[in-house]
């Protein structure tokens, strides 16, 4: 589908309520540790569903402490600490030198709601003057790229993406395309989001919450618990890589998307959408179905999410290999992480080709005869190419494909 470039992965940057990075999270993915905590940040009261995954604060000041000045620092909400946190390790762990001008492509569905939240109620609570002016103007997602220029010290080509909880994987799809057709040679991308009230409220009146455990694809599934995360990778055209000896951690090798508007919050029930964005994904790898070792699914254990994204993989992967390549939502661990789950998810697939593991499927019991798919339950494997699926509301899909890094002609 054009475009020739080879683009990889020279560095990454995430942060979840698993912790901080790969050291923190592959083994939490190699066992299926994880899952939801009761709610400290904001009051619960009258909410049916009390728990989500939060990142540890204390430790993201500590960490950001450590780089960068506490002035600098001063009247940033978690959302843009996040950010801040996942691009800055992403550009050390890429040992990247950014050019004059470094392009950004960062996806978030709702960021800035936190800080909205936080200068509302310091008025309401009749303390005008604890209203810190800053909070206001980083309740735009815009404002947070502003404000990341400034701590990096780097001039930003910024470009904010949101699709549902496709966003992530659309930021990363959207500079892979970039650099594989010539626009740029390197720049970061990924997604970010936050756990706030307004949105713990929003998804509870839905009913698309549990006060249980997230089991994706269990036959007595009942929803998801939100949670924290930023996620940043920098992706770099393999020539330009080559020539800084910078690491590769893997190669993005296709990226493919869709929306069929099916309804405001359900997927299409046939996963039609879904095996369209597949499709478009593989071709643009050159690829085909029995090239995939991994699905990392977006798996969200709500009843009509998971038949459908089942039936969207048997749709375009076809009966028998759908049935056998070996999938997991790593959602049972993280929480729904709205903007970042696609980014975040990525970084996942990346550690696990380069570090040959499979991420387990966590508290499935009773896997659902409507998703008769091969489920991870044990991590060892060495996956060679890995497929990142995200669906979100309206319709949107969203996939990558990833494959283990390794020289050829």
């Amino acid at each position: 589908m054009g475009g020739t470039r080879r683009v990889v992965v020279t560095g990454f940057g995430f942060v979840s309520a698993l912790g901080f990075g790969p050291e923190d999270h592959e083994p939490a993915l190699r066992e299926g540790r994880g899952g939801p905590a009761p709610i400290t940040r904001f009051p619960t009261e009258g909410f049916k569903t009390r728990q989500g995954g939060q990142c540890d604060e204390g430790r993201l000041e500590r960490e950001l402490r450590a780089r960068f000045p506490a002035a600098a620092l001063r009247g940033l909400g978690v959302d843009s600490r996040m950010l801040v946190y996942a691009a800055s390790r992403a550009i050390d762990d890429a040992r990247l030198r950014p050019p004059s001008v470094l392009p950004v492509v960062i996806g978030t569905t709702l960021e800035g709601f936190w800080q909205g939240e936080q200068w509302y109620e310091s008025h309401s609570r009749g303390a005008p003057d604890r209203a810190r002016p800053r909070r206001l103007l980083q309740m735009t997602s815009g404002a947070q790229l502003a404000t990341l220029a400034g701590l990096l010290g780097l001039p930003l080509e910024p470009e904010v993406v949101s699709n549902a909880c496709a966003t992530g994987v659309s930021a990363i799809g959207r500079l892979f395309r970039r650099i594989r057709h010539g626009g740029c040679d390197a720049g970061l991308a990924g997604g970010y989001d936050t756990l706030t009230r307004f949105i713990q409220l929003g998804f509870d009146s839905l009913g698309a919450l549990t006060s249980k455990v997230c089991a994706p694809f269990d036959r007595a599934r009942s929803g998801f618990f939100l949670g924290d995360a930023a996620a940043v990778l920098a992706l770099e055209e393999l020539e330009s890589a080559r020539r800084r000896g910078a690491p590769i951690r893997a190669e993005i090798v296709g990226y493919g998307e869709s929306a069929d508007g099916h309804h405001p919050t359900h997927p299409h029930p046939e996963g039609e959408g879904l095996a369209r964005a597949i499709r478009l994904a593989l071709g643009s790898a050159g690829a085909g179905p029995g090239d995939i070792d991994y699905v990392n699914a977006h798996g969200t254990a709500t009843p009509a999410n998971d038949a459908a994204e089942a039936k969207g993989l048997l749709r375009a992967l076809g009966d028998d290999i759908a049935r056998r390549v070996p999938v997991s939502s790593t959602k049972a661990l993280t929480g729904h992480t709205l903007g970042a789950a696609g980014a975040i998810e990525q970084c996942f697939c990346v550690l696990a080709l380069e570090r040959g593991f499979l991420p387990v499927q966590a508290n499935l019991a009773d896997p659902d005869p409507a998703c008769p798919l091969a489920f991870v339950r044990d991590p060892r494997g060495a996956p060679r190419t890995a497929m990142n699926t995200s669906l979100g509301f309206g319709g949107a899909n969203g996939v990558v494909l990833a494959r283990r890094w390794e020289e050829r002609a």
